[in-house]
């Protein structure tokens, strides 16, 4: 473990001992916390989290991985096994429903998947409130398919409560002085926007339970306060959990700890690296993704179309470029002017979040995706660069040449290693690359056979995904 794997992990424990006492209706308050989020206005740690002295200034040191995760599965087990639960006793009923929780909204599932696979006579959609603008209802469902239940409607009055834990917060920041975290202005504040958040969803999620009859629980993520928060309360209830996998594991932060009882990858690189981190074999199975389902049909949009809504040269291969804001912007600047110098190609930028990007000033030939979808903008491409993003992944799926800008980082998992040469930091190869691909053969094919390399190990070839997660479902709630 690195340097700055190591400092991370172990402030996060530190975390974890510090405020344990903290609790609500026997939950531990800081196990339920988004983490990361906490400290993202700490500059200090930010800039101090990968040099060695950061370690002397905490009082706990985690060597392994192994160790954060095994304090969580200790932590949830206690849950399980707890005999004198302070929660209600939940509905109980033989055709209780499938729950989708959508944090974030990192699910997408494609409305095709939902219409197949979850029935609006068995499913329900579990929000966190109403929005202000409702949607247009047929019988008592939304015209989506799927009803809505809102988590707001069960919420109880712990306004005391919040009270008497910030006090007790208070009193253990106290304790300290010069910590790196717990002693930097903004971690209170979201601390303490936290703790409202998780007693108030302690409640909201022990009364839905009680009320509602359901077999599982289907989460997009149990990273957030608000889904792992839920996921706890239903594993003190009996309810089983399933997280899909929302993105590849590039960066291990977004994947640590495992919460969920099990958790829905992609495929062996994701069973394998849950393993390192001491997971069973009995809590992750490789489903793939429901929407990669869709990769293969048919795209929504003619190739002539596109060039004409995006205003492409005729003629001319495309390029998609994935780019994630400001990001590494000066290799993508030197990588496009290098391309650029043949004029053989059209550029296209796809950015996320926004529609448009400052890369797109540099030449005529780079364009905007506008609001194009993603995988049409695949599909009518001739070439794909990426940074460290699931895109390049379906984008081989797609059975596209993908070549990845890729500049590890401290946290990084390796994901794309196994491509060799094709995942690389410096722009002037890949341009190299990019147009030995158009003009030699022998290395267009060897592309192929490394992308094909590639996906046996992170994706290989089964039965639909969306097949084979009803098939875990019914396996669960059995």
């Amino acid at each position: 473990m690195n340097t700055t794997s190591r400092n991370y992990w172990s402030l996060y424990v530190e975390f974890l001992e510090a405020f344990e006492v903290l609790k609500y209706k026997g939950f531990s308050i800081p196990y339920l916390c988004h983490f990361r989020s906490l400290n993202h206005e700490n500059h200090y740690i930010w800039d101090h989290l990968s040099s060695e002295e950061f370690i002397k200034s905490l009082s706990h040191e985690v060597k392994d991985k192994k160790t954060l995760q095994q304090i969580f599965s200790t932590y949830k087990q206690s849950h399980i096994n707890r005999k004198k639960s302070k929660l209600s006793k939940k509905a109980s009923h033989a055709n209780g429903k499938v729950v989708l929780y959508d944090a974030y909204n990192l699910i997408r599932f494609p409305k095709e998947i939902i219409t197949k696979h979850f029935p609006p006579t068995a499913t329900i959609f579990l929000q966190d409130y109403k929005l202000k603008e409702k949607p247009k209802v047929i019988k008592g469902i939304p015209v989506e398919g799927i009803p809505s239940h809102y988590l707001n409607e069960y919420s109880a009055d712990v306004s005391l409560n919040i009270q008497i834990l910030k006090g007790k917060a208070d009193e253990i920041i106290s304790n300290y002085t010069n910590h790196p975290m717990f002693n930097d202005a903004t971690f209170k504040k979201y601390f303490y926007m936290q703790i409202e958040g998780i007693v108030n969803r302690i409640e909201e999620a022990n009364r839905y339970f009680r009320m509602n009859p359901v077999s599982c629980i289907i989460f997009s993520s149990t990273h957030y306060y608000q889904c792992r928060t839920i996921a706890m309360v239903a594993a003190e209830m009996g309810i089983p959990t399933i997280c899909m996998q929302h993105g590849i594991i590039g960066d291990e932060r977004g994947y640590m700890p495992k919460i969920a009882d099990v958790d829905a990858v992609y495929s062996n690189f994701e069973l394998n690296w849950f393993k390192q981190l001491g997971i069973s074999d009995q809590a992750v199975e490789v489903i793939g993704h429901p929407r990669f389902d869709t990769i293969h049909q048919d795209p929504s949009i003619s190739k002539n179309e596109l060039e004409n809504e995006l205003e492409l040269k005729k003629n001319k291969k495309m390029i998609l470029m994935i780019v994630r804001g400001k990001t590494q912007i000066e290799n993508w600047e030197r990588l496009i002017k290098k391309l650029d110098e043949s004029g053989d190609y059209n550029i296209v930028i796809k950015d996320y979040p926004y529609l448009t990007h400052q890369l797109t000033t540099i030449s005529p030939n780079v364009y905007p995706s506008k609001d194009i979808q993603l995988y049409d903008l695949i599909h009518h491409s001739d070439l794909v660069v990426s940074y460290i993003s699931t895109v390049g992944l379906e984008a081989m799926i797609a059975k596209k040449p993908v070549f990845v800008l890729s500049t590890p980082f401290p946290t990084y998992t390796g994901y794309f290693d196994s491509l060799g040469e094709l995942a690389q930091s410096d722009p002037l190869t890949i341009s190299k690359m990019i147009n030995n691909y158009f003009r030699d053969g022998k290395f267009k094919e060897l592309v192929e056979e490394k992308r094909e390399a590639f996906l046996s190990q992170a994706y290989p070839a089964a039965k639909p995904s969306g097949d084979r997660l009803v098939d875990l479902i019914n396996w669960l709630a059995n």
